[in-house]
């Protein structure tokens, strides 16, 4: 994937309600990938549920709590997205 199809990717997930970041192994002990979760998914893990309050608050939704480095866009939930 190329720089701008991976940031289009993230930009488009967060645009419809998903907290997300595209994940790389210098961040972490896994390969390149885009990591989400839903902001209104009501069965989302304790972890998943912090990491979606990291990105209100604008982190990266790692351990180290590092500035999100994913592309801006105003935050709402899959719910908010389709009264649009």
């Amino acid at each position: 994937m190329t720089t701008a199809t991976r940031t289009a990717v993230v930009r488009g997930l967060r645009q419809v309600g998903f907290a997300a970041w595209f994940r790389t192994p210098s961040q972490g002990d896994w390969p390149f990938h885009i990591h989400a979760a839903a902001i209104s998914d009501t069965d989302l893990s304790p972890a998943a549920q912090h990491q979606v309050g990291d990105y209100y608050l604008g982190r990266n939704g790692l351990a180290n709590r590092g500035p999100d480095d994913g592309p801006k866009v105003t935050i709402r939930s899959w719910e908010e997205y389709q009264r649009q």
